[in-house]
């Protein structure tokens, strides 16, 4: 495998990179704000992408024959991601809410419960007959000639999707009232309710986001994955995505996302090389990290006044 090989590893590597920043920062937007993390943030987006899958087929079935055209994909995407929005919604105000005073592990319990409940209404509802959804494009971009690089349109579109939406949701964490009140919960919940800001409303919305960024990560993915469908397709992104928190560093925004986007680059080199040992290889890697840098690459140590 020549230069072109591993550029084509790199290029195949930043739709990984993609889907797994937006599910890190679905779990770090509740974990900055909650204080927990949210072990059914893969079930949530894995159900939406059955979602996804339910209006598309609804809607190619009234249509007339050929692939799935983009408005159909697109308007399944949005479903997707309103459902698991709602789903977000719904734990935060009716369950997570009412255990406020628990602590951190019982959250998480509650989350693992979430798991099993949304699995197996995942096939109540849909069944478990195999599922597909074709990706919004089999065409291919790249070079020609001796130095060939392709990438799909799935994959460009995926990527190009992607980080306009991270880059407009730091946007609004820097610049809007709603970022504001997200960065002070995050900072003190209880000194941020005192003066002022509605932490009920940020915390339900933070959950909320988090289900529809796991959603648009699961309608992005979904179309790449060898095979079918999956209640739990997701569940490596978002495992990964616990690790980016700890590598990049739970004290901040932003170093969980450059985590997010070096592992699967990190793992994509290392493939290059020795494929069959290349997620041992990152997954010590990151520890040899965190034992050096326990708060993670970007992370500070808090510092409280006695």
């Amino acid at each position: 495998m020549g230069f072109d090989g591993f550029i084509q590893i790199l290029l195949g590597s930043l739709i990984q990179a993609a889907i797994l920043a937006l599910a890190t920062f679905g779990i770090v937007l509740i974990f900055k704000t909650s204080s927990t993390t949210n072990f059914a943030q893969g079930s949530i987006a894995s159900f939406g992408a059955y979602v996804m899958y339910a209006v598309i087929n609804m809607l190619y079935d009234k249509n007339s024959g050929g692939y799935t055209p983009w408005y159909i994909y697109l308007i399944g995407m949005l479903a997707s991601i309103i459902v698991a929005f709602l789903i977000g919604l719904f734990v935060d105000t009716i369950i997570i809410r009412k255990a406020k005073f628990i602590t951190s592990a019982g959250k998480q319990m509650i989350t693992m419960g979430l798991v099993l409940i949304l699995t197996a209404l995942t096939d109540i509802i849909f069944g478990v007959l195999p599922k597909t959804i074709d990706r919004i494009s089999y065409e291919n971009f790249g070079t020609t000639g001796n130095f060939q690089i392709t990438m799909t349109g799935h994959e460009l579109f995926g990527i190009i999707l992607a980080f306009t939406v991270l880059t407009l949701v730091f946007m609004s964490l820097r610049f809007t009232k709603w970022g504001l009140g997200v960065r002070a919960t995050a900072s003190n919940e209880i000194v941020s309710s005192m003066m002022g800001v509605n932490t009920r409303f940020i915390t339900a919305m933070s959950w909320a986001i988090a289900g529809a960024l796991g959603a648009l990560a699961a309608a992005l993915y979904a179309p790449v994955v060898p095979g079918y469908l999956s209640s739990a397709m997701m569940s490596s992104f978002q495992v990964n995505g616990f690790l980016a928190l700890i590598l990049g560093g739970s004290s901040t925004f932003f170093g969980p996302i450059v985590a997010a986007l070096i592992i699967p680059i990190a793992s994509g080199i290392i493939s290059y090389y020795n494929s069959a040992w290349s997620n041992v290889i990152i997954y010590a890697l990151i520890l040899i990290v965190i034992l050096i840098k326990p708060n993670g690459l970007f992370g500070k140590k808090v510092q409280k006044k006695v």
